[in-house]
């Protein structure tokens, strides 16, 4: 059984993780469709922040970065979490300084980018001592399938689903458990 200290709380920061992850979501979609001969495949996401779709991308992301922080505090103030609260806002900080430091940035761009990468799975799985059955085992699984795409181009090269494609395993699992944990935080909030 879960310990809720403020209902009110979790639900503010269900409201900013749902919210923000489905806008992320949908503006990656349409820039990806603006974005001139972009392939999901060979492109990565990131492409998206650089040329005719940067600002719309990279304000996006920031905007979800930003979202994540502040849920952070909500939910160490709904949970009465520690740690929990901080691996959050970390996630957060990941995404807001990806759009902030985008491609133009080089290896900049490259090192908070897989600083996102393993701070979103390992936020994803954490998340299990703060959600109940069945999602809290949904979080686990999806933070293992971002691990374990971490490591497929050490396995496999890139050729097996592309730059793009690989990027993608990777993220997907841990922006939809943002989706996922957002809604689980507004449902939760109301069973007090």
């Amino acid at each position: 059984m879960l310990k809720i200290a403020s209902s009110r709380s979790l639900n503010i920061a269900g409201i900013l993780l749902f919210v923000f992850s489905v806008q992320f979501v949908i503006t990656m979609f349409i820039a990806e469709s603006l974005y001139p001969h972009y392939s999901i495949a060979n492109n990565y996401i990131s492409d998206l922040g650089v040329g005719s779709t940067g600002m719309l991308f990279d304000s996006s992301i920031s905007f979800l970065g930003i979202a994540v922080i502040i849920s952070s505090y909500f939910v160490y103030k709904g949970f009465d979490a520690k740690i929990f609260p901080v691996l959050i806002a970390l996630t957060g900080l990941g995404a807001l300084l990806v759009g902030v430091f985008n491609e133009h940035f080089g290896a900049i761009h490259g090192y908070v980018s897989f600083f996102t990468f393993i701070l979103g799975p390992l936020t994803a799985i954490y998340a299990y001592r703060y959600e109940t059955s069945p999602f809290k085992f949904v979080s686990v699984v999806l933070g293992i399938i971002s691990y374990l795409a971490i490591a497929l181009p050490v396995l496999y090269g890139n050729s097996l689903f592309g730059a793009g494609g690989w990027e993608r395993l990777v993220v997907y699992p841990f922006l939809l458990w943002g989706v996922g944990y957002g809604a689980f935080l507004m449902g939760l909030s109301y069973r007090k």
